[in-house]
């Protein structure tokens, strides 16, 4: 699987966040087999405002639905924190239009729907890096939103 995306997002610096362990070591696993380094991994919104004040990286991955705080309040902090040099990859199971707008809104740089393939994920980052925008193909409508 290595190597399969453009190799921007190898310079990538992140911090996973996800209430659900499977699924933060399954991505942790991929990112790391794609030559991405994976800094840190959280299960809270807060510990990974925590983590981000103790080690400062280039991007997050974020849940939306995490135990503590919404995703995108994170993000909001996150922005705060970093001072809007950490990008913010939404990676849900559920998001809609109504939702990437308001995450977009909020600063986020890329949404990624969970259950889609991983080189979706893979190509977010990639699109990150590039200091683009990324919308997962299931939720793009009408051409209004960006894509790599």
């Amino acid at each position: 699987m290595a190597d399969r995306h453009s190799g921007k997002a190898q310079k990538l610096a992140c911090v996973l966040t996800d209430d659900h362990d499977q699924l933060l070591d399954a991505t942790a696993s991929l990112l790391r087999n794609e030559g991405i380094a994976v800094i840190g991994t959280a299960g809270t919104g807060l510990a990974t405002l925590e983590l981000l004040e103790e080690q400062p990286t280039t991007v997050v991955v974020l849940d939306l639905r995490l135990p503590d705080l919404d995703g995108l309040e994170v993000a909001r902090r996150v922005a705060e924190i970093a001072r809007r040099k950490t990008a913010v990859i939404i990676y849900t199971s559920y998001a809609d239009e109504e939702r990437v707008a308001e995450a977009l809104d909020a600063g986020v740089r890329a949404v990624v729907l969970k259950d889609g393939p991983p080189d979706n994920l893979l190509a977010a980052l990639d699109s990150v890096a590039a200091d683009e925008i990324y919308v997962d193909p299931q939720l793009r409508r009408n051409g209004n939103s960006q894509s790599p």
